[in-house]
């Protein structure tokens, strides 16, 4: 134990002392707080656009400029500027369109359906439509124009059905307003729906991201022949677990930081209370169990090669897989007790991570499938660490050649 506890203490300060692992602490936070910024900034870069407007019903193009008009670009000219195209001439439908396309303008043709109740037009009739190019601004400004037309096509109406204007004004206003809570039943549940997300993602670069350096690591010190030098004082098995165990303790205190400066600026914000003490008890858990299950993978993949570049090949397929409880997060945060948001937190390989989502969302699950996903941790991670010892022991002291799967295979069944 002595031993591994060297090997430990020797891996884990020269990892922290490295300008990588400084770099990491600062910058990780600042790109997470940027993926929340650049979508606020975005908002106030708007562009003006363009619109063409064909108002073959002669009443509508009047209001909806008055309704368009408090909308306002990024830099304060008009959000839409209306160019009123002549019904009476002959518009070019499939020119508008190959306009609107290549993003030269949006197209907007107003019909007298619209104003018939809103009924279909009738065969031979035009119909009214809204084109414009692709592009999640363009979509933005899609919705505004939709959100407009909408408006004063029921003004219209309302107007001309001898509708009470109060009445109308009762039935199209929200009678309640939708307040998200939490847990405890305060307000602050927008805060509360990213807690499942963020949890997730800090897990996973936790675990994923920083146990990948076993694979830089066990390779530069297996092409040097350190580890036979090693060898001589230590076992295998002591070596392999005190490099395990020092990442592991790398990626603690990353997370440690990371989380703390999180939870204090959430204090600071009046959010506290994100997260509780059982929660926190349960990152733990699932940072540990799983940091040692896809940490032994990582080890196995490190000893089976030669150089970074067969890793790097090796692991391509393992990433994709590793990649997709990102992917799957947003599925169990919109039904986290759903049947396949249960069913894959049980897949191995994702429970630490979509588990974790479930608990950090509200309602969480059942107390007895946190404790059936801990056990399967445990018994998966107490496999994958005896896999990765027998792979471990025989390819590190293997150089020129990488293993092939038939090899691995077979080291993995030698006891």
């Amino acid at each position: 134990m002595s031993r591994t506890f060297l090997i430990f203490a020797r891996e884990y300060l020269e990892n922290v002392r490295t300008k990588a692992f400084l770099i990491g602490l600062v910058l990780t936070p600042v790109w997470m707080g940027l993926m929340f910024l650049v979508p606020m900034l975005g908002r106030d870069s708007t562009r003006s656009e363009r619109l063409l407007l064909v108002d073959d019903t002669g009443e509508l193009a009047g209001p909806l400029a008055g309704q368009l008009a408090p909308l306002r670009a990024g830099d304060g000219s008009p959000r839409f500027r209306i160019e009123a195209l002549d019904p009476q001439e002959a518009v070019d439908a499939a020119a508008l369109q190959r306009r609107a396309g290549q993003g030269e303008a949006f197209v907007l043709r107003l019909t007298r359906s619209l104003l018939e109740n809103k009924r279909r037009p009738a065969q031979g009739e035009p119909a009214p439509v809204l084109y414009g190019p692709s592009g999640v601004g363009a979509l933005e400004a899609g919705r505004l124009l939709e959100q407009a037309v909408h408006t004063v096509v029921n003004g219209w109406i309302v107007r001309h059905s001898q509708v009470d204007p109060a009445v109308a004004v009762a039935l199209t206003t929200p009678t309640v307003r939708y307040t998200s809570l939490t847990e405890e039943g305060k307000e602050g549940g927008p805060a509360q729906a990213l807690a499942p997300f963020l949890t997730m993602l800090m897990l996973y670069l936790g675990v994923v991201g920083i146990s990948q350096m076993l694979i830089s690591s066990t390779i530069e010190e297996k092409a040097s022949r350190v580890y036979e030098v090693l060898l001589s004082s230590v076992s295998p098995l002591q070596l392999m677990a005190g490099k395990m165990l020092a990442i592991c303790a790398v990626g603690l205190t990353l997370m440690l930081a990371w989380s703390g400066g999180g939870l204090l600026t959430a204090s600071v914000q009046g959010m506290g209370g994100l997260v509780s003490g059982t929660q926190a008890g349960l990152f733990l858990a699932y940072y540990l169990l799983g940091f040692l299950m896809i940490a032994s993978l990582m080890v196995m993949v490190g000893s089976a090669c030669s150089t970074l570049k067969e890793a790097q090949n090796l692991m391509s397929p393992i990433s994709m897989v590793l990649a997709l409880p990102l992917l799957l997060s947003f599925l169990v945060m919109r039904d986290p007790n759903g049947s396949a948001a249960t069913a894959l937190s049980f897949v191995p390989l994702f429970t630490p991570f979509l588990m974790m989502a479930r608990i950090a969302s509200v309602p969480g699950p059942p107390p007895e499938q946190v404790v059936a996903s801990l056990l399967l941790l445990v018994a998966c991670t107490v496999l994958a660490v005896r896999l990765a010892g027998r792979v471990f022991r025989v390819g590190i002291l293997m150089v020129g050649q990488p293993a092939t799967l038939k090899q691995v295979w077979r080291w993995m069944r030698t006891p």
